[in-house]
């Protein structure tokens, strides 16, 4: 987390977001309230906008909005709607973090959201997250520096026709025909 928020400050931010709105699931007001009266989990809760790729999330809503009421994720689980299994997983593992995203009406200019918000960095992210944004990486730059490569031949070919110079036109469309051709057995393997 680039942010650390104490436990005194989320308990806090949680009796003012209980004072102020009404979640729209009962047993999911239950549950905040659990995790508002036990440090060892309000420790380990952390508060994000940004929630896709975490391991463990809790969405949650108010009555003012038009989102879903409740949500958990769980890593390499089905999406639950269910409070009671959400409860038993943090009752469960305590050790573990949670991402908590509310959604409420005034979210966006609340000051005091914005106070417990806690910014999730890449080592956050599941290995695998990783692994795939650093081989998309890979494949844009490849894919850049092909592109490149193929203007380059391109535009020898333009040169060679431009100056009527028929050596080179047929040396620079050979070599961009060449480049075609691996790159087509590149791709269809």
């Amino acid at each position: 987390m680039a942010t650390t928020v104490t436990v005194a400050e989320k308990k806090h931010f949680l009796r003012w977001f209980l004072a102020n709105y009404q979640l729209q699931s009962r047993e999911a007001e239950m549950l905040v309230r659990y995790m508002m009266t036990r440090e060892n989990v309000l420790r380990r809760v952390h508060f994000v906008d940004n929630f896709r790729h975490l391991p463990r999330v809790m969405v949650v809503s108010t009555t003012c909005v038009q989102v879903a009421p409740f949500r958990y994720y769980r890593r390499n689980k089905p999406v639950s709607t269910d409070v009671e299994q959400a409860f038993l997983d943090l009752y469960q593992h305590p050790d573990e973090d949670v991402y908590v995203g509310l959604f409420f009406k005034e979210r966006a200019t609340s000051a005091e959201y914005a106070s417990v918000l806690e910014e999730t960095t890449s080592a956050e992210l599941e290995p695998a997250v990783k692994e795939l944004i650093s081989l998309q990486a890979e494949w844009m730059i490849d894919l850049s520096l092909r592109n490149f490569r193929r203007e380059e031949l391109m535009q020898a070919v333009d040169e060679a026709l431009d100056g009527g110079d028929r050596q080179a036109f047929i040396d620079a469309s050979r070599a961009l025909i060449e480049f075609d051709q691996t790159q087509a057995l590149a791709t269809a393997n």
